[in-house]
């Protein structure tokens, strides 16, 4: 249910002009997210929360055209590059772990466009949500039953990836106001 909730204020602060989702990343975790989720379901770990993940990337993405930050920068295209790299490499080997692997290692690097904004521009993301996020992959970590590569390596990359965005959004605002009054 978190997964959903974060959504809530995300596409809100997007709508308020108040978050601008960068683009790349959204197109590379709603690729990703789509093959992680396919992977997942061939193994049988299919979750609510990767598909409302999925299902909330693509509502992002679509919503970043209009509202996103405008053209694409050499990172945007170096992360969009490895998701097409991610989808080459599982239909390739054409295994579903290796897929997953290949998918949550692309969807880990893709957050690099986002990162490097909220470092930025920290103001232009939803705190609440990356938060909710956040929260949304640990309580999903800690409901696997079985720890298998299909069933817990999606909440361990969520969470990493989750928690990076929380530290900068909520460290770098008071480096910000701490140069400023210097």
């Amino acid at each position: 249910m978190l997964g959903i909730l974060g959504f809530v204020p995300y596409i809100r602060a997007v709508l308020r002009k108040e978050a601008q989702p960068q683009k790349s990343s959204w197109a590379a975790w709603g690729i990703l997210n789509g093959i992680t989720l396919a992977g997942m379901y061939v193994k049988g770990a299919a979750t609510v929360q990767m598909g409302a993940i999925t299902l909330g990337s693509w509502i992002v993405l679509a919503l970043s055209f209009k509202y996103g930050k405008p053209g694409w920068s050499k990172l945007d295209k170096l992360c969009l590059g490895g998701a097409v790299l991610a989808i080459v490499l599982w239909k390739w080997f054409n295994d579903s772990d290796f897929g997953i692997i290949v998918s949550l290692v692309g969807l880990f690097v893709s957050g690099l466009p986002t990162w490097e904004s909220a470092w930025k521009t920290p103001w232009k993301e939803n705190r609440t949500a990356w938060i909710l996020f956040a929260f949304s992959s640990l309580f999903a970590l800690l409901m696997v039953r079985k720890f298998t590569m299909a069933s817990a390596a999606q909440p361990i990359e969520f969470l990493l990836n989750q928690t990076v965005m929380v530290i900068l959004l909520l460290t770098r605002p008071r480096l910000l106001a701490r140069a400023v009054q210097s």
